[in-house]
């Protein structure tokens, strides 16, 4: 079962970068943020990630963490997600987007991917930047904060 999971997450993939959107989009996003990840043993990092808006609803945010695991053992999640936006253009004030993708965690060589859902808040999507929070599940309960700033680049803006 486990190499049936394994390929099946794999093939998520090209499906995610198939979805990226094209640079004449609307936004574009560079994020810090820190997780940590309650799973045995726990995971706690902190790194960047990339987002890629629409005109919509969507985005597409590959994101990075190096950190350690609770028995101080280094490691790494790198995630790939679709979110979808409830409030896009909101400019103050929270929104709530939802999303899911494939993480991947990386401890001493090994690699193992999973499905990731997530469920998030973030303060002021349709400005120049905002805060985020994150909860969702992806190799096990995650927790998520950080801030993103956004440049937008479609024309007339």
């Amino acid at each position: 079962m486990n190499w049936c999971w394994r390929r099946s997450s794999l093939l998520l993939l090209p499906a995610l970068v198939a979805a990226v959107p094209s640079r004449a989009q609307s936004l574009r996003e560079a994020q810090v943020w820190a997780v940590a990840v309650a799973t045995r043993p726990a995971f706690y990092g902190a790194g960047f990630g990339l987002g890629w808006r629409d005109e919509q609803r969507d985005r597409i945010a590959p994101a990075i963490a190096l950190g350690a695991f609770g028995d101080g053992r280094f490691g790494a999640r790198a995630d790939l997600s679709y979110q979808f936006l409830l409030d896009p253009g909101k400019r103050s004030g929270s929104a709530i987007y939802g999303g899911g993708g494939l993480t991947v965690a990386m401890e001493r060589g090994h690699v193992a991917p999973y499905l990731l859902l997530v469920l998030g808040v973030e303060n002021a999507p349709g400005g120049g930047g905002g805060s985020f929070l994150e909860v969702g599940v992806g190799g096990g309960a995650r927790l998520a904060v950080g801030y993103r700033w956004r440049k937008h680049n479609a024309p007339g803006r």
